[in-house]
């Protein structure tokens, strides 16, 4: 009977803190003695926001995820943050209560952010029902609520009456919202969505392997390298060849067509422009991405280029593997994966000497090292030991090809200053959702960074008219 008496106690008092935690949180008037403050309190509690952080990760990642038990060690490492800062603060206020009083009130009040954020989570990662734009203004609402949490906390643990009572209510709260940072670093999440096998994702597709395609796929090639227009002389021409090589997922093949579309449009690569695709919907209208392929489309344009002053931007999306080889697949046929050192010797082969190569996969940054020269600049959507997100039939768009293509290169005309943006965008959008910094990548080759400005001044001055 006394067992479940104290089990009975311990649900009301866990009520009685989660009530006093949404008054804090919504600036309710609440003192310290609406809390039951105990170590079974405190452990009550950070096993409830362990719950509501898996059931956030199960939302965001969505059903048929998998779990992920090693998500605990970041739930750990959490708490000790929390426990490591309120025991400084009582050490340095010489207030011993604040180190068990405080991580109690701020974990009470947790639970009302954690649902907020389900609601931000519910329209997708990536904002479709509210728009992103509206998604990331939740974002940095709830980040100031956060803040806002975190300085009542700190107020209501310490005593009103305690010496500069509001400079060390102030002073805490930023202490903690110091060590937020440090914990969505450490973030793992309970939940991963494992993509589907690549026999599932083409099983119901059209077969590439069909005598019919086959029949059609080097007149195809043919035709695309023959409508490619000769490089004007005088002129700094820019030519755009495109690599979608994962026939598995519909996101690639998207993000190859806006970003062709865009380059087309804004920046005078129409009639010099080229994508090779692989994905059922195409095969019947689009080359193949192949290495071979690829290899005889920069052959043909290294042929009609005026190397010495012209530029080619080639433009790869797929997935990437550790070992930094880009995946190119079309199930049942088996195509060669490319390498960047097959595809540096591509590029020297074709005599292309002015190079812009933007790399959107899962450690692309390991493209940079084997690439990088005087006349190369290099844009990757991830560093060479990191994963880039955003892949999937069902999304519209990769986070660096949404944020490159959709956004940064359709203000900016430097191609530098649209990277710094794409970066800072995907850095927030990751930030926003809990996942690990893919952190993209850039290099500037000395003598690309001298003929980037002459480039992007003769493709401003054509679009504004001035020009050919």
């Amino acid at each position: 009977m006394k067992a479940t008496s104290a089990v009975a106690q311990s649900v009301l008092d866990l009520g009685r803190n989660l009530v006093s935690g949404l008054r804090l949180a919504f600036a309710m008037p609440v003192s310290l003695l609406d809390f039951r403050v105990s170590v079974r309190q405190l452990l009550a509690l950070a096993v409830l926001g362990m719950l509501l952080d898996a059931l956030l990760d199960y939302v965001r990642a969505g059903p048929g995820s998998v779990l992920m038990l090693h998500a605990i060690v970041y739930e750990g490492f959490d708490m000790a943050v929390l426990l490591l800062t309120a025991a400084l603060l009582g050490a340095a206020f010489r207030q011993p209560h604040l180190k068990l009083a405080l991580p109690v009130v701020a974990l009470a009040a947790q639970p009302v952010l954690g649902l907020f954020g389900l609601f931000l989570t519910l329209p997708g990662n990536q904002g479709e029902l509210l728009g992103f734009s509206i998604y990331r203004l939740g974002e940095r609402l709830s980040l100031a609520w956060l803040a806002f949490v975190l300085w009542r906390a700190t107020a209501v643990a310490l005593s009103p009456r305690a010496p500069r009572f509001w400079l060390r209510s102030l002073s805490g709260a930023a202490l903690l919202m110091l060590s937020v940072p440090l914990v969505y670093w450490a973030y793992q999440p309970w939940f991963y969505a494992p993509p589907p096998a690549p026999e599932q994702r083409v099983a119901q597709s059209p077969n590439p392997a069909s005598e019919q395609v086959l029949i059609e796929q080097p007149q195809l090639l043919y035709e695309a390298l023959a409508d490619l227009d000769d490089e004007r002389p005088g002129v700094t021409d820019l030519y755009f060849v495109g690599f979608a090589s994962y026939a598995g997922e519909d996101v690639f093949r998207k993000d190859m067509e806006v970003a062709q579309d865009l380059f087309d449009d804004r920046f005078d690569t129409d009639g010099r422009s080229i994508a090779l695709i692989n994905n059922p919907q195409t095969m019947h209208d689009v080359p193949f991405a192949t290495v071979s392929n690829l290899r005889a489309t920069l052959s043909q344009i290294g042929d009609i280029i005026d190397p010495d002053q012209d530029v080619v931007l080639l433009y790869l999306t797929s997935h990437g593997t550790r070992d930094h080889k880009l995946s190119v697949e079309f199930p049942p046929l088996e195509l060669e994966a490319l390498t960047p050192a097959g595809l540096k010797q591509m590029l020297d082969d074709a005599g292309i000497k002015w190079r812009i190569v933007v790399v959107s996969a899962c450690y692309s940054g390991g493209f940079i090292d084997p690439l990088k020269d005087d006349y190369t600049l290099i844009m990757t959507a991830s560093a060479a030991d990191r994963t880039s997100f955003g892949c999937g039939s069902e999304s519209d768009a990769t986070y660096f090809g949404d944020a490159l293509f959709q956004h940064a290169l359709r203000v900016e005309d430097s191609f530098v200053k649209a990277f710094a943006l794409a970066k800072a965008r995907i850095e927030e959008r990751e930030r926003a959702e809990k996942l690990t910094p893919s952190q993209p990548q850039i290099f500037v080759g000395d003598a690309m960074a001298r003929k980037l400005p002459q480039l992007e001044a003769e493709l401003r001055s054509r679009r504004s008219g001035d020009t050919i």
